[in-house]
């Protein structure tokens, strides 16, 4: 069968896959990081599909079009927001629509509820929409134009799908309580690679003591929704934090000089905090398997964080919010890591505090916490379940 995916991408993740002169075009390509998407991509190529991707970039003034076996990728340029905000995407949905066009996949599977799904569905293909996120609760969250924009956005999107897959049952809820969709909805989540998973078998083989300075990290962009704000504020809270244990924060806007830090020095609270920004996936993977001894995620909503999934595969405890979202069911209710309010930088202080002080029962929680990812979210069963879905989309109009 051929794929056609439609989504944020970053082609540099399939590098290894394209031919040479492709390899070459990436030097011109800043692509989007989407983070579940590309092992999907990877694992319906290894089932032996063909693969058309369609995504839109605004690092591009001309479309890009690379090639791999069995692999297209058209990269597709995209408009500044308040010039897609008058027409609702008009030249991106024509730019999507004829490039699928180009490939005449046999199916699409659109990631987001947003404008890539949207130019999908103008495709007159079975579309399969991949909702990563609750629009109403992001939108309300944030407060921010865009977002309210995107919500009027996913509300066509949703109610218009042939098909609609979450990612968590919270997802799911969300999304037929507040939208009403037309289309079935079914719950798959994300996936891992095996080799993620391998991370933490050597790493809780090893039952490696604490590191010296003890490290708490967090991945995720400054901003709100993350609400890394409240990490800073509770990381001065530790009396540790005195004696050396260091706090590392990965993501937009948390590299050295950037807004987190600046944030952060004019309340006083750089002490022993590392701010390594935006790095590649492979270095954070590294980074939780060989020096963190806590993953702290204050974010105020997920629908299936990558980032705990990721912490909890490589035999990392989590502390998360245990009214954010997704959290808690993907930290099975507490039973694989630690919830607490994470609006409260005491309460959170207190979270981390009972973690650091606990390390033997952290040794039993990071095992309970591995094995609990490797039944639910291994990208094997995930990228099957979303292929029996678009296989019967497509054999509906056969």
């Amino acid at each position: 069968m051929k794929i056609g995916l439609v989504s944020p991408f970053q082609p540099h993740d399939l590098a290894d896959l394209l031919d040479e002169s492709s390899r070459h075009l990436l030097s011109e390509i800043k692509g989007i990081t989407a983070t579940p998407v590309t092992p999907m991509a990877r694992e319906w190529l290894r089932m032996g599909h063909e693969l058309a991707v369609f995504a839109l970039d605004p690092s591009v003034k001309h479309p890009y079009l690379l090639k791999g076996e069995r692999l297209m990728i058209h990269v597709l340029p995209k408009r500044r927001s308040r010039e897609c905000l008058f027409d609702c995407y008009r030249e991106e949905i024509r730019l999507v629509r004829d490039a699928v066009a180009s490939e005449s996949p046999d199916v699409l599977s659109a990631q987001w509820s947003y404008d890539h799904a949207l130019a999908a569905l103008a495709c007159g293909l079975p579309t399969a929409v991949t909702c990563h996120d609750t629009p109403l609760r992001y939108a309300w969250i944030a407060k921010h134009w865009h977002m309210t924009y995107h919500l009027f956005v996913a509300w066509k999107v949703i109610r218009r799908a042939d098909c609609l897959i979450c990612v968590s049952p919270y997802t799911a809820e969300h999304i037929r309580r507040y939208f009403s969709p037309r289309a079935p909805v079914e719950v798959i989540p994300n996936g891992l690679y095996r080799q993620v998973f391998q991370r933490g078998a050597r790493r809780l083989e090893s039952a490696s003591p604490l590191h010296q300075p003890y490290t708490i990290c967090s991945v995720g962009g400054w901003g709100g929704l993350k609400n890394m704000s409240t990490l800073l504020r509770a990381f001065a809270r530790l009396p540790e934090r005195k004696g050396g244990s260091r706090l590392v924060l990965f993501g937009p806007g948390m590299e050295a000089g950037g807004e987190a830090e600046h944030w952060a020095q004019r309340r006083n609270l750089l002490t022993n905090v590392e701010f390594r920004g935006s790095v590649p996936r492979e270095q954070i993977l590294d980074f939780l398997e060989i020096e963190a001894d806590l993953m702290v995620h204050p974010s105020l909503i997920e629908t299936h964080g990558m980032v705990l999934i990721e912490a909890m595969a490589c035999g990392v405890p989590v502390v998360g919010g245990r009214k954010s979202g997704a959290v808690a069911w993907t930290l099975d209710e507490g039973r694989s890591g630690f919830l607490c309010d994470v609006k409260n930088s005491r309460k959170l202080a207190d979270s981390i505090i009972k973690a650091m002080k606990q390390p033997d029962d952290n040794q039993a929680l990071a095992e309970r916490a591995w094995r609990s990812v490797h039944k639910r979210f291994r990208l094997e069963e995930v990228a099957k379940a979303n292929e029996d879905i678009i296989t019967r989309l497509y054999q509906e109009i056969i």
